[in-house]
C-alpha cells in the first residue's frame, strides 16, 4: 500500500475520511442544500437583464412648436444647460437646438446613484421652467435604465370616424393597464385630448379694435383661482378662495370684448382634437403607441402574463369594436424565448457530459455520482443569489450553464483517481481517502485559478464591469461548491456504488454491450499508446517542437494582423428587428414629410415577408421621425437585424438634404473614424467664428489624398425668416416692440390659455387666427397695431423681412457651441488616410477661442483596453497561484505559455466559421483563461508527486500523461461538448447571440486541450533544466560565501591574544 501524500494532502485527505464516516452528516447536508436550493430556485425573480444596471445617462426632450433653432437655444437650451451644470456627478452636457424642439443629454461620471440624479436633474429643469416661453407646456426626461426595458408595448388602431379616441383609449385601455399589478406607468404616444379651440376671424377683431395679443393676455388674466386668506364666519375660522373661472363654453363665448362685442362675435369656439403635430401609424394605418412599464421590483414574466391577459380582453371586449389592438414587443416572450434555449442548450450539454463521463468510466453508478456534482453545485449557487438579492436574468442563466461542462471536472478528477487506484488494488475506503488526498490540492488550485481571473474586474471600466461582476458571481460560487462536492460527496459516492469485492464475477453483458466495449477499448487504447509515442518523440526533439510552436504562433499572429478578427458591439445585433431614425430638411412641411414616411411605409411592407417582420411602425414630426420594424418569433428569415436593417436602407427613398441614421444612438461632437468617415468636431463661443473656421479646415482637408467628400453638421440653409423690427420707428408711434414680438408669435403659433374645468377634468384652451389669416408672408405683414395716437398701422411699417441662413441645428457640449465635420474617406486605404488627416490636424493653427474637441470618449475602446488590462492581471494571478503550489517561480511556466496560445484557437475557430467576436465573447475569453491551465495543474502536479517518488523526471512525465490522458480528454470534452448546442443554437429570434461566446470556450478548449497534452511536457523540460541551473549557480555562490566566511573565522581564531591586553 502506498504511502500519504504530503502534509499539505492531510486535511484534504481527512474531509474525505470525514464524509466516508459520517454519511448521516452528509445526506443531512446534502437534503438541506436540495430543500433550500428548490425554495431558493421557486423564488428567485426572472428578468431579462440584470437588475441594479443604471447607465450614466439621462435624456431630456422640450418641444416647441415652429421655433427656429437659434430661438431654442436662446430661450430653452441656454437657460436649461446652466440649471444642470449644478447637478452633483455631472461629466458632460450636449445639447441639440433644432427647428421644434430641445434636446438634451446628460452623461454622469462612473459611480453616480443614478436616482438621485434623476430627482435633481427634475428640479433643475423645474427651476428653468420659470424661464421657458408660456407655450413650452410638456417637458420629457427619459431614464436610460436597462430594468426600464417597456414590459410590453401595444399598438392602438381607430376607426376615423370614432369622436372621442382620448377618452376611448384612457377609459378602456389605459386605466385597464394601469390597475395591472406590478404595472408603474403607462405611456400613450400620439394621443392628445381634446382642447377648446377659439379660432378669431381677424377682420372682425380688428374691426373691434383689439388683436390677439392684447386678448390673449385679458383672456389669461380673468381666469384663475387665488388663495385670498381667512375670514370669521358664525365663530369659525373659513379659508377664503377667491374664483374667477369659466363654468361653461357658452359663458366664454358671451364674455365682453369690447363695447357691444362678445368673443362668441369674434370668434368661432369648438371643442375638438388638436391640429396634430406628428403622425403614428402600426401596421400601415393610423394608430397610438401605447408604453407599458413595470415597478422596479416586480417579476417581468408575472407583469408579462398579466398584461397579456387584459390584451386578450382587449380583443373580446364590444367597447373596443372600433379599435384594433396589436402587440408589437412583449419583453415577457424574449425572456421566455432567452431561457428556453440557454435550459434547453443547459440540459443537451449536461446528456452529452453524462454520456462522454458513462463513455470513459463504463459504469453507470459512478457515472451517476459523479454527474450529481452538477445539481448540487447549481442548488448551491442559485441558493446564494437568491439570498444575495440577484435575479436570474440571461447573463446569470448563460453564467450556470456555462458550468454545466466545468462542474464535472473536479469531481471527475477525484472518481477518476478513486477509480485507478480500486483497480490497482486498494479497497474502496482505501482507495477513496488515498485518491482524494493525492489531488484534492491540485484541483482545489486549479478550482482558484478559475475563480481569481474574476478578481481584476474592478479595473474594468464601464458596463463591462457590471456584466462581469454579475456573471462571476454565480460562476464562482458553483465552482466552489462543485469543489465541495468532489471533496465530500464523491469520495463517499464512490465508496457506495464501487463493488465490495473486485473478483467477484459480474453480471455477464449482452453481447452488443460487449462489442461496443471491445471496439471502444481497442480504440481509446490506439489513441492512448499513439499520444505516448508522439509525446516520447516530442520529448527527444525538445529543440523542434518549440521551434514549430513559434512558427505555427508566429504564422497565426501574422494572419490575425492581415485577416484581422474584428471586435464588435453586440448591442448592435441584439434587436428584434431594425430601427431607423429620419431627419428631414427644415424647410419640409409635415404633408411632405408625411408622403416620404408613407412611401417607406409601402417598400416595408412589399419586403416584409423577406425581411421576416411581423409588423411595423412609424412616428413622425415634419422635421423627422423614426421607422421600426419587428422580426416574427421563430424567426423566419436568415438575415440578421443588421442586414435587414441595411437592405432597407438601400431601399428607402432619397431626399435632398435628409439623414438616415441606424440604430438608437444619435453621435454628437465626438471625433473618431471607422472605415469610411473621419470626424473632427471644433468647439468655441462666437457661431461666426467657428463658422469661419470650419469653413477654412474644409478647404485643407479636401487636398489630403483620399479624401472624396465633406460633411458638416451644421448645412447653413437659406430656410429662415428674419422679422425686423426698427426700434426708430415703433418709439415714433409708441409701440412697445415685445408687443410687436408677441403679436406675430401669438397670431402664427397660437397661445395656450388657462385650462378649463369640467366635471373634475381639466380641458386645455387655446386661442389663434383661423388659418386663411395666418398662412402666408402678406397676411402677416399687414396686422395691424395699435399706437399711442389710438390708431393702427400694418405690421410693415415698423418691419422689414429678410431671408437668413440658418442651421438645421445647433449643438453645444459643456456650454460650448460644437461644430462637426464628416470626411468621406475612399475604400482604398483608408487607414493611411486616417493618419494624414491626424498629421495635418495636429499641425493646424486654430484662431484664439476655437480648439479642437477632446477627443473621442470611445467607451467601447477604453472598456476594451480594461478587460485587456484585467486579462494581464489575472494571469499574473494565476501564476502566483501555481507558484503557491508547486514552490517553484520557474515551473508554473510550462503551464502559463499555454494561456496567449490558446487564444489562437479562439481566432481559428471564428475565421472558420465567419463570425467576429463580440462582447460576450470577451467575456468567454476571460473565463478561458482560467480554464485553460486546469488540466496544466493537474499534470505538472501529478509530475511532481512522481519524481517525489523516486521515478527519474522522463518516466514521471511519461507515468503522469499516462494516467491523465483520460480525465484530461473527459473534461475538455464534457466542457466542449456543453458548448456545442450553444454554439448551433446560440442565435436568438429576439437577436441576441451567444455564438461568439460558445466557440471562443470551443476553440480555445481544443487547442489548450493539444498544448497541455505535448507542449507542457516539453516546456516542463526545458523550465526544469533552467531551474536546476539556477539552483546549481545559486548553490556555488552559496559555497563561496560560507567558504569565504569559514576563512575569515579561522583567521581570527588563530590570532594571537595579547595577556596584558
Amino acid at each position: 500500500m502506498q504511502q500519504p501524500g504530503p502534509r499539505e494532502r492531510n486535511t484534504i485527505e481527512k474531509l474525505a475520511r470525514f464524509s466516508i464516516n459520517r454519511r448521516v452528516s452528509v445526506f443531512v447536508l446534502l437534503a438541506s442544500v436540495l430543500v433550500v436550493g428548490g425554495v431558493a430556485s421557486s423564488g428567485l425573480p426572472i428578468e431579462l437583464f440584470p437588475a441594479g444596471f443604471d447607465p450614466p445617462f439621462l435624456r431630456i426632450s422640450i418641444p416647441w412648436q415652429d421655433a427656429p433653432p437659434r430661438e431654442v437655444l436662446d430661450k430653452i437650451s441656454e437657460p436649461l444647460e446652466e440649471e444642470l451644470s449644478t447637478v452633483r456627478g455631472i461629466d458632460r452636457i450636449v445639447s441639440v437646438s433644432q427647428v421644434g424642439a430641445s434636446r438634451v443629454f446628460l452623461t454622469f461620471k462612473q459611480g453616480t446613484d443614478m436616482d438621485l440624479a434623476y430627482r435633481e436633474v427634475r428640479d433643475r429643469i423645474e427651476r428653468a421652467r420659470r424661464e421657458f416661453p408660456a407655450d413650452v407646456d410638456r417637458i420629457f426626461t427619459f431614464k436610460e435604465d436597462v430594468s426600464g426595458i417597456p414590459v410590453s408595448v401595444l399598438g392602438v388602431a381607430v376607426d376615423p370616424t370614432v369622436g372621442d379616441v382620448y377618452n376611448l383609449i384612457d377609459k378602456l385601455i389605459v386605466r385597464r393597464l394601469e390597475r395591472v399589478d406590478g404595472v408603474a406607468s403607462v405611456t400613450v404616444n400620439g394621443l392628445e385630448e381634446k382642447e377648446i379651440l377659439i379660432e378669431l376671424d381677424r377682420e372682425r377683431t380688428e374691426a373691434a379694435g383689439l388683436n390677439i395679443y392684447e386678448l390673449a393676455q385679458q383672456l389669461g388674466d380673468d381666469s384663475f383661482t387665488l388663495a385670498s386668506g381667512k375670514v370669521n364666519e358664525g365663530g369659525r375660522k373659513l379659508l377664503l378662495r377667491s374664483v374667477a373661472r369659466y363654468s361653461s363654453v357658452q359663458e366664454l363665448a358671451d364674455r365682453p370684448v369690447s363695447e357691444d362685442v362678445r368673443l362668441g362675435d369674434i370668434a368661432s369656439i369648438r371643442y375638438e382634437e388638436p391640429e396634430k403635430r406628428y403622425r403614428v401609424r402600426a401596421m400601415s394605418q393610423p394608430a397610438y403607441a401605447i408604453i407599458v412599464l413595470k415597478e422596479g421590483d416586480a417579476n417581468v414574466r408575472e407583469v408579462s402574463a398579466r398584461v397579456s391577459e387584459v390584451f386578450e380582453e382587449f380583443q373580446d371586449d364590444p367597447r373596443l369594436s372600433a379599435a384594433q389592438v396589436l402587440k408589437i414587443f412583449d419583453q415577457g416572450d424574449v425572456v421566455d424565448e432567452s431561457l428556453g434555449v440557454l435550459l434547453q442548450s443547459g440540459m443537451i450539454g449536461g446528456m452529452v457530459a453524462a454520456f462522454v463521463l458513462f463513455f470513459f468510466l463504463r459504469r453507470l453508478r459512478v457515472t451517476l455520482v459523479v454527474n450529481l456534482a452538477v445539481p448540487l453545485s447549481l442548488l448551491i449557487a442559485v441558493t446564494v443569489m437568491f439570498f444575495i438579492g440577484e435575479t436570474l436574468n440571461l447573463l446569470s442563466l448563460l453564467a450556470l450553464m456555462v458550468c454545466v461542462g466545468l462542474l464535472v471536472d473536479n469531481s471527475v478528477v477525484v472518481a477518476e483517481n478513486i477509480d485507478r487506484l480500486n483497480r490497482a488494488g486498494y479497497s474502496r475506503r482505501e482507495a477513496a481517502m488515498q485518491g482524494t488526498g493525492e489531488i484534492g490540492l491540485a484541483i482545489t488550485m486549479s478550482t482558484l485559478t478559475t475563480i481569481v481571473v474574476f478578481l481584476p474586474v474592478s479595473l474594468v471600466d464601464g458596463q463591462a464591469q457590471f456584466f462581469l461582476l454579475r456573471m462571476s458571481i454565480p460562476i464562482c460560487v458553483a465552482l466552489i461548491a462543485s469543489l465541495l462536492v468532489a471533496l465530500i460527496v464523491v469520495p463517499l459516492g464512490v465508496v457506495l456504488t464501487l463493488p465490495a469485492d473486485r473478483s467477484a464475477s459480474a453480471p455477464q453483458a449482452r453481447p452488443w454491450v460487449k462489442g461496443l466495449r471491445w471496439v471502444w477499448d481497442r480504440s481509446f487504447g490506439l489513441m492512448q499508446r499513439a499520444y505516448g509515442a508522439i509525446l516520447a518523440v516530442a520529448l527527444a526533439h525538445r529543440i523542434e517542437v518549440v521551434l514549430a510552436l513559434l512558427i505555427v504562433a508566429g504564422g497565426t499572429s501574422a494572419w490575425w494582423k492581415v485577416r484581422g478578427l474584428e471586435i464588435v458591439d453586440q448591442q448592435r445585433d441584439e434587436r428584434a428587428g431594425f430601427e431607423i431614425d429620419v431627419r428631414m430638411p427644415s424647410h419640409y412641411t409635415l404633408e411632405e414629410t408625411e408622403e416620404w414616411f408613407l412611401a417607406s411605409e409601402k417598400i416595408v411592407e412589399d419586403n416584409a415577408e423577406e425581411f421576416g417582420l411581423e409588423g411595423w411602425f412609424l412616428f413622425h414630426s415634419k422635421t423627422g421621425g423614426e421607422l421600426q420594424g419587428w422580426f416574427t418569433t421563430p424567426r423566419s428569415t436568415d438575415l440578421t437585424p443588421q442586414e435587414v436593417t441595411e437592405r432597407v436602407v438601400e431601399l428607402l427613398p432619397r431626399r435632398a438634404g435628409m439623414e438616415l441614421i441606424t440604430g438608437s444612438e444619435i453621435q454628437v461632437d465626438e471625433d473618431g473614424s471607422d472605415d469610411s468617415t473621419w470626424r473632427v468636431t471644433l468647439h468655441g463661443d462666437d457661431p461666426d467664428q467657428l463658422e469661419d473656421a470650419a469653413e477654412d479646415l474644409e478647404e485643407i482637408f479636401l487636398n489630403v489624398p483620399g479624401v472624396f467628400g465633406i460633411r458638416r453638421d451644421d448645412q447653413q440653409q437659406p430656410n429662415e425668416l428674419a422679422l425686423v423690427i426698427d426700434r426708430g420707428r415703433t418709439q415714433r408711434y409708441g409701440i412697445n416692440p415685445r408687443a410687436v414680438a408677441g403679436l406675430v408669435s401669438y397670431a402664427l403659433r397660437g397661445q395656450s390659455l388657462p385650462k378649463f374645468r369640467d366635471e373634475g377634468r381639466e380641458i386645455p384652451v387655446r386661442v389663434r387666427y383661423e388659418e386663411e389669416d395666418r398662412n402666408d408672408l402678406e397676411s402677416l405683414t399687414s396686422f395691424l397695431l395699435p399706437t399711442a395716437r389710438g390708431d393702427f398701422l400694418p405690421l410693415s411699417t415698423v418691419t422689414s423681412v429678410r431671408m437668413v441662413d440658418s442651421p438645421r441645428s445647433i449643438v453645444r457640449r459643456d456650454k460650448r457651441i460644437a461644430r462637426t465635420i464628416t470626411l468621406d474617406l475612399k475604400s482604398d486605404d483608408p487607414d493611411a488616410t486616417v493618419e494624414r488627416l491626424d498629421f495635418v490636424r495636429s499641425r493646424v493653427n486654430l484662431p484664439e477661442g476655437v480648439r479642437f474637441a477632446d477627443g473621442q470618449r470611445d467607451s467601447g475602446g477604453e472598456e476594451l483596453k480594461s478587460m485587456q488590462y484585467a486579462l494581464l492581471v489575472s494571469i499574473l494571478f494565476i501564476y502566483l497561484l501555481m507558484g503557491l503550489l508547486f514552490e517553484s517561480f520557474i515551473l508554473p511556466l510550462s503551464i502559463v505559455f499555454t494561456i496567449p496560445l490558446a487564444a489562437f484557437g479562439v481566432f481559428w475557430a471564428h475565421l472558420a466559421i465567419g463570425i467576429d467576436l463580440d462582447f460576450l465573447g470577451m467575456v468567454g475569453l476571460v473565463l478561458l483563461v482560467g480554464v485553460v491551465v486546469n488540466n496544466g495543474i493537474v499534470l505538472v502536479d501529478t509530475i511532481n508527486r512522481l519524481r517525489q517518488e523516486g521515478l527519474e523526471r522522463g518516466e514521471a512525465i511519461l507515468e503522469s500523461t499516462e494516467r491523465r490522458f483520460r480525465p484530461i480528454m473527459m473534461t475538455a470534452i464534457t466542457t466542449i461538448g456543453g458548448m456545442v448546442p450553444l454554439a448551433i443554437n446560440g442565435r436568438l429570434d429576439s437577436g441576441i447571440s451567444y455564438t461568439s461566446f460558445a466557440w471562443t470556450l470551443i476553440g480555445g478548449l481544443s487547442t489548450a486541450t493539444l498544448l497541455t497534452l505535448l507542449v507542457v511536457p516539453v516546456l516542463y523540460t526545458f523550465f526544469d533544466d533552467l531551474g536546476r541551473r539556477l539552483s546549481s549557480i545559486n548553490g556555488r555562490a552559496r559555497q563561496v560565501r560560507l567558504g569565504r566566511n569559514r576563512g575569515r573565522g579561522r583567521g581570527l581564531t588563530a590570532a594571537p591574544v595579547d595577556p596584558g591586553s
